[in-house]
């Protein structure tokens, strides 16, 4: 039985293998992209400093999951605990890929409509709780097990796994305006996910290590300023990743705290909608997602990352400081 030494290494090898296949993509799919001139479509009402980075080459999210899901395969198998979170985040990444398709097309930040998006997000997303109930490992946060438990917590459970993966694929979606914003809190709170699971269900590590090492690789195109972009190809596969990893461990409150940055991301802006709406036009916010009124008052891109990861750094040291201490 390896030992936790020779399982560290182990894991820091996946990580790395998909780190160098994540520079080695997205280098293909930039010159795949710039050949065919599939250009970001940069919102209308966002930041005035954004608009220098319109037709700036995307889809550089389908290198990220493609190195991620080589590299969790090659170490970590085939089991259902592996390839299961893997086919969520391809099937999000496809959602993703039909949103960036028609913005491209139609020359403007407005993609899928919400309400056919969403829909299938849920659908993904109850799928999957569905079939990863009686496969986990580890016992989920409200001490059932999954769909196999009857009743109105085996309910409760399901309803928890849509809501979190729903939440953290467009939590991921919302932190990607920012040139290395989402790949860099990816990369730590994947690395944080991936402590957690060594524990709780080490078959979730492989995922967790090779999709931190595919955003860390991914930043050598995207860091400021960004020659390629993610896309929603990458940012909900990515965020519906690990958003199926928290589930598959029952470890959807600790992935919460882990994910505060994406969290509050999120929370801005669905708070600037209730003020918007309940005042009559007024803003609670000067620009969400909340990166952009940081950068509204004078921040620069590499500080909102930085200042950024910080926070999510300072978050993924108090959840397994919180969570090693149950061991």
């Amino acid at each position: 039985m390896p030992t936790t030494t020779s399982q560290a290494a182990h894991a820091l090898t996946a990580a790395l293998i998909a780190l160098v296949v994540s520079v080695l993509l997205t280098r293909l799919v930039l010159g795949f992209v710039r050949k065919w001139q599939l250009g970001q479509q940069v919102r209308e009402d966002g930041p005035a400093s954004h608009k220098a980075k319109q037709g700036t080459p995307s889809l550089g999210g389908a290198a990220i999951l493609g190195a991620t899901v080589i590299a969790a395969l090659a170490c970590g198998g085939w089991g259902a605990q592996v390839a299961y979170p893997l086919g969520l985040a391809l099937l999000y990444a496809l959602v993703g890929l039909a949103d960036d398709v028609v913005k491209m097309r139609g020359g403007s930040s407005r993609g899928l409509p919400a309400r056919y998006r969403i829909v299938l997000e849920i659908l993904f997303a109850a799928g999957f709780v569905w079939l990863i109930g009686p496969q986990l490992t580890a016992r989920p946060m409200w001490g059932f097990s999954g769909w196999g438990s009857v009743g109105p917590y085996g309910l409760l459970w399901g309803a928890l796994g849509v809501f979190t993966i729903v939440g953290a694929a467009n939590a991921c979606n919302f932190a990607d305006g920012v040139d290395g914003l989402a790949a860099t809190l990816t990369a730590i709170c994947a690395a944080v996910m991936a402590v957690a699971c060594a524990v709780a269900a080490p078959s979730l590590v492989w995922p967790a290590v090779a999709l931190a090492g595919a955003a860390a690789g991914f930043l050598w195109f995207n860091s400021n300023p960004a020659k390629i972009f993610m896309g929603d190809v990458g940012s909900l596969g990515m965020g519906a990743l690990m958003g199926g990893i928290a589930v598959a461990a029952g470890l959807e409150l600790f992935f919460a705290l882990a994910a505060v940055v994406f969290v509050t991301e999120v929370v801005s802006v669905i708070l600037q909608v209730l003020y918007f709406r309940s005042t009559g036009g007024k803003r609670l916010f000067r620009m969400t997602p909340i990166h952009h009124a940081f950068e509204l008052r004078g921040w620069k891109e590499p500080q909102v990352v930085a200042r950024f990861a910080l926070v999510g750094l300072v978050a993924g040291g108090l959840a397994l400081g919180a969570f090693l201490g149950r061991y």
